[in-house]
């Protein structure tokens, strides 16, 4: 890199305050910065946007180049700005050991392109990243899925030990998230977490669906509907892509 590029970090003016920004352009003069000799302006660029370390920028910088890409050609130009510290930081930190193609990668990716927009970023709890690092890859799914639609299921159970004795049916397939068994564990952590409602009923609409069936006694017909909470829907409209 040019003493000319090296400079340039510190003209923008919109991040250099930034604790973030005053220790890598300490690093800068390291040797691990005078190794990077393929990082290009745009990178530069990037670089105040997302306000990252160059350590990271050294050991990552292929993968890191290619993330910040994606993420920047989400945003038009003129409404870019620095991303804060509260959200880079820990998506940053997370990048390493998260893979290009897992879900959670695309999360972070949306969460990322959201903080450089300068129309969105206000928008935005710090809390999200940490949310994303404590998700499996198949509850990202199961919340991307849940953004599109509430997933319901009807089963025939026996009320007095809550057991569901048969299933009738289903709006989505259970075996996109492991088994039935795996798709509860993952829908009760995310309620946990306060992102996903789980919804007894046991109204069946319309009323008459299951009107010919022929119940044991106590037996009965449970509607349940699974859905993102508010919560849910504000980490999901700022983290799933649209």
């Amino acid at each position: 890199m040019s003493n000319n590029e090296i400079s340039d970090l510190t003209g923008v003016g919109k991040i250099i305050d930034s604790e973030i920004a005053k220790d890598s352009y300490k690093d800068a003069v390291s040797p691990a910065m005078k190794e990077l000799g393929g990082l290009t302006q745009d990178a530069v660029k990037t670089f105040r946007l997302f306000t990252a370390p160059i350590q990271l920028l050294g050991a990552y910088q292929d993968r890191f180049g290619d993330f910040c890409d994606r993420v920047r050609n989400k945003v038009p130009e003129e409404f870019q700005q620095p991303a804060t510290a509260n959200i880079a930081k820990p998506v940053m930190e997370a990048f390493a050991f998260t893979e290009d193609d897992s879900p959670l990668m695309s999360l972070f990716e949306e969460l990322m392109s959201k903080a450089i927009d300068s129309r969105e970023a206000s928008k935005l709890n710090p809390l999200f990243p940490d949310l994303i690092k404590n998700l499996s890859p198949l509850q990202a799914k199961l919340i991307k899925a849940l953004k599109e639609s509430d997933q319901i299921t009807d089963d025939i159970i026996k009320k007095d030990e809550n057991l569901i004795v048969r299933r009738l049916y289903s709006n989505f397939s259970f075996d996109d998230f492991g088994d039935h068994s795996h798709h509860l564990a993952l829908t009760q952590d995310l309620q946990t977490k306060n992102i996903v409602n789980i919804n007894p009923n046991f109204k069946i609409e319309p009323p008459d669906k299951y009107s010919k069936l022929e119940l044991e006694g106590g037996h009965l017909v449970r509607r349940t509907r699974i859905s993102l909470s508010m919560f849910g829907q504000w980490f999901a409209d700022s983290c799933v892509k649209q």
